[in-house]
């Protein structure tokens, strides 16, 4: 009985040290996140007793002016003995940032949380956090990696097709992989990504990438062409819907009608 005490206690034990290692490397991780984007985002720390699988709501900032821009992000923090990063390529078709393949399964999501992030209906990404081996004043020196989500998200492509792309260079955010002409980088990701989440609501609206700072792609009034093509059945539908109830209206056939919980359009009660 004593030895079965002993032995517990020491699991116990273990089992506390690698908890509280973990907490220490989360809380290290998110703090390293917060301080990486703020001069580009305000995150904003969703606070729940369960996990609902978003740590951050973010609002992008450029300059001084918060610009109403949102996206959802998840942050994983681990060390390099674990997994270390592999370098892929460059990707300049893209977004200019440097490709890593990472192999852990605290980075699969599962489709409960994919289903979950699917009904936000704002870009999603998972940020890595990673300790690397190499030492600072400050005490370990960080890394930062994210994954984008949202074609995942409202098209039919799997997570195990997409790589990260480390986006800090030292302590700085990596909003532009090209700063001087403020072109690529991760500002040029969340704009493709917000235009997705909008075709994929069957919407072909523009939103201005000066908004974020971003000097590519037209400043207004483009439809990307590509984008179409994979939402086009979504635009279609939502075309066709509108076109019918329009014409339905223009021929006298139908008029707007209040929502449920709304009091039908007519003279107002006099008290």
């Amino acid at each position: 009985m004593r030895v079965y005490i002993t032995w517990k206690r020491n699991m116990d034990n273990e089992s506390y040290k690698k908890y509280t290692i973990q907490a220490k490397r989360g809380i290290k991780g998110e703090a390293f996140f917060e301080t990486l984007i703020s001069d580009y985002s305000l995150p904003h720390r969703i606070v729940s007793p369960k996990d609902v699988g978003i740590d951050y709501i973010c609002e992008w900032v450029y300059g001084d002016r918060p610009t109403g821009i949102l996206y959802a992000v998840q942050v994983k923090t681990f060390s390099e003995q674990t997994s270390k990063p592999q370098f892929i390529e460059v990707d300049k078709r893209l977004n200019g940032l440097r490709k890593f393949r990472i192999i852990n399964q605290n980075l699969t999501i599962d489709e409960r949380t994919l289903h979950y992030w699917k009904g936000l209906g704002m870009p999603v990404y998972l940020f890595a956090v990673v300790q690397t081996s190499t030492s600072t004043r400050e005490g370990e020196a960080l890394d930062c990696y994210y994954k984008r989500f949202t074609e995942v998200l409202t098209t039919q492509a799997k997570q195990e097709d997409f790589d990260f792309y480390k986006v800090n260079n030292g302590s700085a955010f990596m909003a532009f992989a090209q700063p001087e002409e403020r072109r690529l980088g991760f500002a040029r990701d969340l704009f493709i990504d917000l235009m997705r989440c909008s075709y994929y609501k069957g919407s072909i609206s523009y939103i201005s990438p000066r908004t974020l700072g971003l000097e590519q792609f037209p400043e207004e009034g483009a439809v990307f062409g590509d984008l179409f093509k994979e939402y086009h059945e979504n635009v279609l539908r939502t075309y066709a819907k509108t076109r019918e109830f329009l014409e339905r209206i223009w021929n006298n056939q139908a008029e707007p009608s209040a929502a449920s919980d709304e009091e039908p359009v007519g003279d107002a009660p006099s008290k």
